[in-house]
């Protein structure tokens, strides 16, 4: 007489697993992308502004706040400093890996400047 409606056992196991898989992988992504703010907050933080101010200077800056927030995986080395149009632009280019399982990871590539 009425028909009954739902999720079976199997499809309910089937959409858990896929869940948990989608769980996993964000909240192992999650401190890489935490991280990748905070090296983009800290670049557009350092003070560029100052007449004489030097690619030494500029890096150190980055050591002091990298340092604070617990940056580790970008070194001062990694920035490329030039200067465009009398202007100070820093940047910083790297990848990050994150292994999943057995062979199997996930590679985030990012770049970021304190371009305006």
């Amino acid at each position: 007489m009425y028909r009954q409606k739902g999720v079976t056992l199997i499809g309910f196991i089937f959409l858990a697993a896929i869940v948990a898989a989608l769980g996993i992988v964000a909240f192992r992504a999650i401190p890489i992308y935490n991280e990748y703010f905070t090296v983009q907050k800290i670049i557009n933080n350092i003070n560029v502004e100052a007449a004489d101010v030097t690619p030494g200077d500029i890096r150190n800056q980055f050591i002091l706040k990298a340092s604070a927030d617990y940056v580790s995986d970008i070194k001062a080395s990694d920035l490329y400093i030039t200067k465009e149009n009398s202007k100070i632009v820093i940047t910083v280019a790297y990848s990050k890996t994150m292994p999943l399982f057995a062979n199997v990871s996930l590679l985030f590539d990012f770049e970021t400047s304190n371009r305006k």
